[in-house]
This record gives C-alpha cells, structure tokens and sequence, in this order.
C-alpha cells in the first residue's frame, strides 16, 4: 500500500516502473475514469507532434507549458473516454 504525501505525491513500485520502462525525467499522463487512476507513459515520439504548436522558433518550450498542454490532453482524454 503506498500513501500520497502532503503535495499529492506517490512513489511507483520499482516493479511497475520497470514494466512499461518509466525512467526519470519520462513524462506520463495520469487521469481518473470509473474510480480508477490511469498513469501513462507517454512515448517520446508522440511527443514532439503533441507539443510541436509550442515550439517558438528552435527552442523547446518551458515545463511550466509542457506541464499545461500535459495536463488539457490528459483532461480531453478523460472527457472523451479515449484511453489510447
């Protein structure tokens, strides 16, 4: 059993991690549907179309945007019923 902390925080299982190969740094979306909590690794080459109307010239934007965009895609999904 694993408790959530203060700031809503929780550590995955090693095992869990090393099923779907979550390192740190990898970025997942995580939403709720039928009283159960989804995490999804999101694939790095999904990344780059999801995010690339974000760009600003050659920089890759900041994670204050990337979190935001993670954060309104995690939320249509949920509001569509689209898990894939």
């Amino acid at each position: 059993m694993h408790k959530i902390t203060s700031k809503r925080q929780v550590t995955l299982p090693q095992a869990v991690c090393q099923a779907i190969n979550l390192q740190p740094g990898d970025y997942v979306e995580v939403f709720a549907r039928d009283g159960v909590a989804h995490i999804v690794k999101m694939k790095t080459d999904n990344l780059a179309s999801k995010f690339s109307h974000l760009l600003k010239g050659n920089d890759f934007p900041p994670d204050e945007d990337i979190s935001t965009a993670i954060k309104k895609r995690a939320a249509n999904k949920f509001l569509s019923h689209d898990c894939s």
